[in-house]
């Protein structure tokens, strides 16, 4: 963490801040001048240690609401950073910039920010909430903190060994994500230093253009000697990017797949001014990518205060702060938490939040309770006890974060609604084998998927039935004899599929015959192990193209599942063997009644 640390500031509790930092023969009209945005109220300390060394601190040129615009010279910007945290025990508390304009344009920034655009948050995922947290393990915690703060004790944004951390955490997170084609592990690159960011995103199945960010940064930096010196950096942060890796590893492990894209980042280079966080939602807003909610996990291991979270209330967005809050209280209780200024720009949710998206950080105590051994080779495991019991609630806050931000489900679970009602197109789910509408919504609509029978069409992931178990009749020609090409399920009155509603069901057919052509109909109250009741038989008005309608009470169930058998003569059965039948499914979500 970087105590009062820049939103793209140029070091924290740093002695040298550059790629290549100029040496003690470096005359000073050779140095590069450097602008910069600090909080006012470090001007006052901070000149009178410049005093005591000789220097003269340079008088701002620009001030606005509680920041100033200076410039300075690279020399200076690295005594400023030690005047600070000698003074006001803060890390960096300063931003660079490349010109007076652009440190100006921060200043009026930090002053007036723009409103951001805020999602409405809601708490309705319990059961993935539920099975998330209890996957949620100690032991794996404490391995990964162990790991990263003995195997690479300095993890330096410029080291190769902060290169090699994060080598080491890709392969960590790719093992993790094996067997899952809709998850991806790769580096954000970066340019100018040799660490790189890692990023690891779970596709979204219904948002996937909605972005949920989790993330740490993965740097250590010992404030005295940041190239080579020891910085195990257990707490910070080794503890967070544990934490962000335990809630990757519980949403695979429980078959997790979040409605919303969900991105788990171990950032680079934070410990001198964010500067991976920066790139990163720098690069986001420059795209136009829609992040809808970012939780920050820096330092998480370190009780030092009575209360079990800090919530981090400056640079955060307040709406998310409320979600964070009631999350504790819903499902973490007895936890508590208080709340807590952290100061200018003190972590990577400082970056996203400048970028303009919504971001949160709890933290492990407040600013004057945390641990007083980071950026020291004292940072380890067995200053904070051993164990990893106070990150573990973290874990668990950020995976219930994860599921009810992100929303989606759990392997055997309902995914609920990730935003507003919505009419579903369904999409074709590979465990049912046929088309599924994932999100309750309005109506679940199967599209183009069923159009044609058998190889008569041809019909797409034929046969789109539950499990493949119900064939189709591959007698005829497509379009002149029997077929389903579509169905349908909306309520009459435009309101969401609950149970206990009247549902329509609209089927578009092509029949053969009026006098033979025969549509039944039934509905499975559980989709994974169904049992079918036939709603109705229907007959077609005339040859050809034509939709066939009813209306049926849904039943309890939040994965329920509809059949269509279309049938050349014969009898109703929920599976023909009529060579001129069509079967098709379609599985849809559907919610519970509202409690009085």
């Amino acid at each position: 963490m970087s105590k009062f640390g820049p939103v793209v500031a140029w070091l924290a509790c740093a002695t040298s801040v550059f790629a290549a930092p100029p040496t003690q023969a470096t005359a000073p009209s050779q140095e590069r001048e450097v602008w910069i945005t600090i909080g006012t109220d470090a001007l006052k300390p901070v000149r009178s240690a410049f005093r005591g060394q000789g220097l003269t601190l340079p008088d701002p040129t620009y001030q606005k609401g509680g920041v100033a615009v200076m410039r300075l010279r690279e020399s200076q910007v690295m005594q400023l950073g030690h005047a600070v945290h000698e003074e006001l025990n803060r890390c960096a508390g300063f931003i660079a910039h490349d010109s007076e304009a652009e440190a100006v344009a921060a200043a009026n920034a930090d002053a007036a920010p723009q409103p951001m655009a805020t999602p409405t948050y809601f708490i309705n995922n319990a059961p993935s909430v539920n099975a998330l947290i209890g996957e949620v393990r100690e032991l794996d915690i404490r391995n990964t903190i162990n790991s990263l703060s003995t195997n690479f004790t300095n993890r330096y944004y410029n080291a190769q060994s902060g290169q090699d951390a994060a080598v080491w955490l890709r392969a960590q997170w790719g093992e993790l994500a094996k067997g899952r084609p809709d998850i991806s592990v790769t580096y954000f690159k970066h340019f100018g230093w040799k660490q790189q960011s890692v990023i690891a995103t779970i596709q979204g199945t219904t948002h996937p253009n909605e972005i949920v960010v989790i993330g740490g940064h993965l740097d250590s930096i010992n404030q005295n000697s940041p190239t080579t010196g020891a910085a195990p950096g257990a707490d910070d942060d080794a503890s967070g990017i544990a934490c962000v890796t335990e809630i990757f590893r519980a949403a695979i492990a429980k078959g997790y797949k979040p409605a919303r894209t969900v991105k788990f980042m171990a950032y680079a280079a934070e410990e001198v001014g964010l500067y991976g966080s920066n790139a990163i939602a720098t690069s986001y807003k420059n795209e136009g990518a829609n992040v809808v909610g970012v939780l920050q996990l820096d330092m998480t291991n370190y009780k030092g205060a009575s209360d079990d979270f800090g919530i981090t209330t400056d640079r955060t967005n307040p709406a998310l702060n409320t979600h964070v809050i009631n999350l504790i209280t819903t499902y973490l209780s007895p936890l508590t938490y208080t709340q807590f200024a952290c100061g200018y720009g003190c972590s990577d949710h400082a970056s996203w939040t400048s970028a303009g998206f919504p971001a949160a950080m709890p933290f492990e105590a407040t600013i004057s309770t945390d641990n007083k051994k980071i950026h020291t080779p004292e940072d380890t495991l067995t200053y904070m006890g051993g164990t990893a019991d106070h990150a573990l609630k973290f874990a668990k806050l950020g995976a219930a974060f994860m599921a009810e931000v992100a929303k989606g489900a759990t392997e055997g679970n309902t995914p609920p609604k990730a935003g507003p009602s919505q009419h579903n197109t369904a999409l074709f789910d590979s465990t049912y084998k046929v088309p599924r509408c994932v999100e309750e919504g309005l109506s679940c609509d199967s599209g183009t998927l069923l159009n044609g029978r058998a190889n008569l069409g041809p019909e797409v992931n034929r046969p789109n039935t539950l499990k493949g178990e119900c064939p189709d009749g591959t007698s005829g020609i497509f379009h002149n004899d029997e077929s389903i090409d579509r169905i349908k399920v909306s309520t009459p009155d435009g309101t969401d599929l609950i149970a206990g509603k009247t549902a329509k069901i609209d089927v578009t057919v092509f029949s053969y015959s009026t006098t033979t052509d025969r549509l039944d109909l039934y509905s499975a109250a559980n989709a994974d192990s169904p049992e079918w009741k036939l709603i109705g038989t229907l007959t077609p008005a005339s040859a050809g193209t034509s939709t066939l309608s009813t209306t049926y009470t849904l039943p309890t169930g939040g994965v329920q599942a509809l059949r269509a058998r279309f049938r050349y003569n014969g009898t109703p059965a929920a599976c023909g063997n009529g060579t001129y039948d069509d079967h098709d499914d379609l599985v849809f979500a559907v919610g519970a009644p509202a409690v009085p």
